[in-house]
């Protein structure tokens, strides 16, 4: 049995060519491979810049939006604070103009009382002593149902050279139940207050507090005087219980 040997020639420049494409055709696929990453990278480098730029110039602007807050903001508290003061002024300086109102007010109606007071004290030829009631008020005390302090004040008004003596009855007229009752000082006093005796020139203050009985509905005070070396007391003088109980005072004012 005989082999039979081939024996192929291979030419040159067929292996030649071979390798010269193959490099050529990786050296193409390096290139666009090269060209494709150059592209996507650069694409993704200008993207990237320009969100970098948008960001810097929103910064900036939200910067310049903050500096004018702020500035609005401490302008808008300077306002405030002047408002603020300045109502406070206002609001002081009428508490001021109240008080001081308020201060002239009373003593505007101190004056008054003052004038009322020594007027009453010149001679009117009208009085036939010289001593006469000028006023009498009453007050509810607090926290003691049905008691109430008075002050009562005497004035002299015709011979001012000597002295007057003599006593003061005084009694509270009134209703208990549907009959009339009149209830004498001494009889409700309370502490020490019991018998009103004066011995007096130019003028004499009473002052005390009474009770009145459960059921008792007062109308109006009567009070009269005893003048001493008179034989006869002097006619009694009648004052409206509302009237002198609101302060109002004065003889003219609140007698009936």
């Amino acid at each position: 049995m005989q082999h039979k040997i081939v024996i192929a020639r291979h030419r040159p420049w067929f292996r030649t060519g071979l390798i010269a494409g193959g490099v050529s055709v990786l050296a193409v696929l390096m290139w666009g491979l090269y060209s494709y990453t150059r592209a996507t990278t650069v694409s993704d480098f200008e993207r990237a810049q320009t969100e970098l730029e948008r960001a810097q110039d929103d910064r900036r602007n939200l910067s310049r939006e903050l500096r004018a807050a702020r500035g609005q903001v401490e302008e808008l508290r300077n306002q405030v604070a002047y408002e603020k003061r300045s109502v406070e002024i206002d609001t002081h300086a009428c508490d001021e103009v109240r008080q001081s109102l308020t201060a002239l007010q009373s003593e505007v109606s101190s004056l008054r009382e003052q004038l009322t007071f020594y007027r009453g004290m010149s001679p009117t030829g009208q009085t036939r002593s010289g001593v006469r009631v000028h006023d009498i008020k009453l007050q509810a005390k607090d926290r003691e149902p049905r008691a109430y302090s008075f002050d009562l004040t005497l004035i002299q008004s015709a011979q001012k050279d000597r002295f007057f003596g003599g006593s003061v009855r005084m009694e509270i007229q009134g209703l208990q139940g549907a009959v009339r009752q009149n209830l004498e000082l001494e009889d409700i006093a309370l502490g020490d207050v019991k018998k009103l005796i004066f011995s007096m020139k130019y003028y004499e203050e009473f002052r005390g507090e009474f009770r009145l009985p459960d059921g008792f509905k007062p109308q109006r005070v009567i009070v009269a005087l005893q003048i001493d070396g008179e034989n006869t007391p002097r006619p009694e003088e009648s004052f409206e219980w509302n009237r002198i109980l609101a302060g109002v005072g004065g003889n003219e004012n609140v007698r009936r």
